[in-house]
């Protein structure tokens, strides 16, 4: 399905130890550019498929599994420096 860098790998783990969710959530922001929404959550949704993989448990939506497909889950600098998880 899809791959998740080291670095992305890093981040999430430093999170979830933050806090105490079940889930990585990944989809697809609502707009003209097809950027990545990655939140923590702890429970699923009707439509959502889980992709355990790396230790962590993924949630998609059904509905947007082609976006997520043989892309690689990144945590990256933006253009400011800013890091965010990206799918590239």
């Amino acid at each position: 399905m899809f791959i998740v860098s080291d670095a992305a790998k890093a981040e999430l783990a430093k999170r979830l130890k933050v806090s105490d969710p079940q889930f990585v959530r990944l989809r697809m922001r609502d707009s003209c550019l097809l950027s990545l929404k990655l939140t923590l959550d702890e429970s699923r949704q009707q439509g959502d498929k889980e992709f355990p993989m790396d230790g962590f448990r993924f949630l998609l939506s059904e509905g947007e599994l082609h976006y997520f497909n043989g892309k690689t889950l990144d945590y990256v600098p933006d253009q400011t420096g800013f890091k965010q998880f990206e799918m590239i």
